[in-house]
């Protein structure tokens, strides 16, 4: 549909559903939110998404969303319109850009997606036009191209021509500046901060979103290897991340998941350290990296001790890795996500180091590399359920000396929790390396 004040360029191809009431009592909602979810998830046990995720943006001659594909991002969209259904919010602009790559399986710069009970639109500029045109083409979305201010307009005009006066705002991504921006432009239309609704969406992951996970962790691993091989005293911490993002990226990560922590030395006491021009020398050796593969993240941590730990050192990554393993077996469907975290916390309490674990037992792992749910003791309290995807990564630290953290990803079954990251050792005599000098160890 044209816009109204004039755009480069429209397409516009959705097949529209039939408009439903959004004022079902809560019971009833309810009850349709879990019967959605029962299809969605039993649909999503039968969809390859790697037809979709997988393509690179710069094979567009060979893009297409197939059968499977579109079957999930119509699941997609029928789980957000039945959130939006019993919050009583008759609209959504989806504006994060995990959020749009998980609902319409495109890359989310500069796109977004507007959400009715009738239409979804993927609304972008014509850097992006080729690109989402199979989109178009599937039936279940409008492709609106405009420049920015025509945007917004457009947006107007569809909730104008659905007689929509509410629209959900992602309040978790949308600065003060853009709400009091897009507010001016919808002059009438009443903004309602919806929130955490793609975040509990996304909580679950489907099997195809762990294999994804599964293959990330593997390309992080053998990027480790190849890095720990090549590992010299004297090369900076800064080189080192730089290397794993570099072996990450030629096995066919799309990216980092963040950047690298690399932390050598004294340095490693520091929960979140900048890699930088600090030398790596003898003793403690901490790596926390990841990988991102057709959208899903991995995060691990590792700690390595160039050259013979003494025994101090020794106590504390056993007793790290002692807290590691309770909580890990504590990642049951059912547990509150306050008792994962206290399963490791009471380990390294009972050691005497309780006041040097200053962070949560773990996360949530999946397009954002932290999402829900969060493992602390404070906060949010989830109880985990099958196909969540944690991080569990309890940690000492010792300012001065260094410290310790070991990180594991786990997917949450019904028959306990399984290791993703198993390969990887993280075992005390694995942790420990000769010191790299001069092209050869010793």
């Amino acid at each position: 549909m044209p816009s109204r004040a004039g755009a480069s360029r429209t397409i516009e191809r959705g097949l529209p559903r039939q408009a439903g009431s959004v004022g079902k009592p809560i019971k009833l909602v309810r009850e349709l939110i879990l019967s959605r979810s029962r299809l969605i998830e039993a649909r999503l046990q039968r969809i390859d998404e790697r037809s979709l995720y997988s393509r690179p943006m710069t094979a567009v001659s060979e893009m297409r969303i197939g059968d499977e594909a579109a079957l999930q991002i119509e699941a997609r969209l029928g789980a957000v319109r039945a959130a939006l259904d019993s919050e009583s919010v008759p609209s959504l602009l989806v504006t994060g850009e995990q959020d749009v790559r998980f609902l319409a399986g495109c890359f989310g710069h500069d796109t977004r997606v507007l959400v009715t009970d009738s239409r979804a639109i993927l609304i972008s500029d014509r850097r992006y036009e080729e690109y989402l045109a199979p989109w178009a083409e599937c039936g279940l979305f409008e492709v609106a191209i405009f420049n920015r201010p025509g945007q917004l307009q457009h947006v107007a005009s569809v909730l104008g021509d659905e007689k929509i006066g509410v629209l959900g705002i992602q309040a978790a991504h949308l600065t003060l500046d853009a709400k009091a921006g897009l507010a001016a432009s919808l002059d009438g239309i009443e903004l309602a901060p919806v929130h955490g609704l793609m975040a509990t969406l996304r909580m679950r992951k489907s099997p195809e979103e762990v294999e994804a996970i599964r293959r990330a962790i593997a390309v992080q691993s053998a990027a480790l290897e190849t890095t720990l091989s090549e590992l010299r005293v004297g090369m900076t911490e800064g080189q080192v991340a730089a290397r794993l993002i570099y072996e990450m990226r030629i096995r066919g990560a799309e990216g980092e998941a963040f950047e690298p922590i690399v932390a050598s030395g004294p340095n490693a006491s520091v929960i979140h350290h900048v890699p930088g021009a600090h030398p790596i020398g003898p003793g403690v050796l901490l790596i926390d990296w990841g990988a991102r593969i057709d959208g899903l993240c991995s995060d691990l941590t590792r700690t390595f001790f160039l050259g013979e730990p003494d025994d101090e050192m020794r106590r504390i990554y056993s007793v790290v890795a002692e807290a590691e393993r309770a909580a890990i077996d504590a990642c049951q469907v059912g547990t509150a996500t306050a008792e994962v975290d206290a399963a490791a916390r009471e380990i390294i309490a009972a050691a005497g180091w309780g006041d040097h674990f200053a962070h949560s037992v773990g996360h949530g792992l999946g397009r954002d590399v932290h999402e829900r749910p969060f493992l602390g003791r404070e906060g949010e309290q989830t109880k985990l359920a099958p196909g969540m995807v944690v991080t569990i990564e309890p940690g000492i630290y010792i300012p001065g000396r260094g410290g310790v953290r070991i990180e594991d990803d786990i997917l949450v079954t019904e028959d306990g929790p399984c290791v993703l990251s198993a390969a990887l050792d993280s075992s005390l005599e694995g942790a420990i390396r000769p010191i790299p000098d001069g092209g050869h160890t010793r």
